[in-house]
């Protein structure tokens, strides 16, 4: 009798956590959508690519400082815009810390960036992606206005092409 209530309770309190998320898919086996952020630099300055659907846009972004998993802490925000002025920022490539790609700055960035980064993409749609982890200190170098399909990022799963990166994302979460 325990046991039947306590798995009621865990099973009603996991229904409430995925609709508490907004980027879940809670009809798939693994409930939360993995993202894959794709990292790169364009010009000198780290870029992230966050793969979105047509219709979607992005709204603005957050950067944090992550901490380090194995010592705990608290995320920092470094970096805060919002409404993008350029259609490669609207679609997902975001030149971090470049203030020029946003109308809004609610917070000016740091002179640097650190490895270990989480970032959040605010949509339109409200399923933004987000993901917390370290990059390589070796990351593809593109110069500004490269076309994304020329680019290759960094993952956590390899080097990726934009493409691979934004399939990877669709599988999970099919657009439409």
């Amino acid at each position: 009798m325990l046991i039947r209530h306590r798995r009621r309770y865990l099973l009603a309190l996991a229904g409430l956590i995925c609709l508490s998320q907004g980027a879940a898919d809670c009809s798939r086996a693994g409930g939360q959508v993995r993202y894959q952020l794709g990292y790169a630099e364009v010009a000198g300055k780290p870029a992230v690519y966050a793969p979105l659907c047509p219709d979607d846009e992005v709204r603005g972004v957050r950067v944090y400082a992550a901490p380090d998993p194995d010592k705990g802490g608290n995320f920092t925000l470094l970096w805060q815009a919002e409404t993008p002025r350029v259609d490669a920022a609207r679609k997902g490539l975001v030149v971090l810390g470049d203030d020029s790609q946003f109308e809004t700055v609610k917070l000016a960035p740091p002179a640097s960036f650190p490895r270990r980064l989480s970032v959040s993409v605010d949509t339109v749609s409200g399923a933004g992606p987000s993901e917390n982890r370290e990059h390589s200190a070796d990351l593809p170098d593109y110069p500004a206005g490269t076309p994304l399909a020329e680019m290759t990022f960094e993952t956590a799963g390899g080097s990726r092409s934009a493409e691979q990166v934004r399939r990877f994302v669709e599988d999970q979460h099919p657009c439409g």
